[in-house]
């Protein structure tokens, strides 16, 4: 097995033990089981890849099958990001306007809502 696909599976493990943490967390009402501090660990490392990966290449679809997220999580974590850098949701839009860094494509866009 080559490095890259040994970091590919251990990326894609740990993941899935984060995933399932994080939903034991939410589903039995244990939130203060999660350091503030270690998901703000988490949660810039993926914006940081997630941010590089759609600067070389098409933006990855942001959230895998069965997920759960709703339009308020996604609603509060965009505030609470642009909120923790100081920015406004005017800002995001010049930027989306004048950057096609990060767009989904049309058919990744209608899969996101279930069509």
């Amino acid at each position: 097995m080559s490095q890259s696909d040994e970091s590919a599976r251990r990326f894609s493990e740990l993941a899935s033990e984060v995933a399932a943490l994080c939903a034991e967390a939410i589903e039995a009402d244990n939130l203060d089981a999660v350091p503030n501090d270690a998901l703000g660990q988490v949660l810039a490392s993926v914006v940081r890849l997630y941010a590089a990966k759609a600067q070389v290449g098409p933006a990855p679809f942001p959230f895998a099958r069965n997920s759960g997220v709703t339009p308020t999580d996604v609603m509060i974590g965009c505030t609470a990001m642009l909120d923790g850098l100081a920015l406004n949701v005017f800002e995001l839009g010049m930027w989306q306007d004048m950057s096609g860094i990060g767009k989904l494509n049309y058919e990744e866009k209608k899969r996101a809502r279930g069509g």
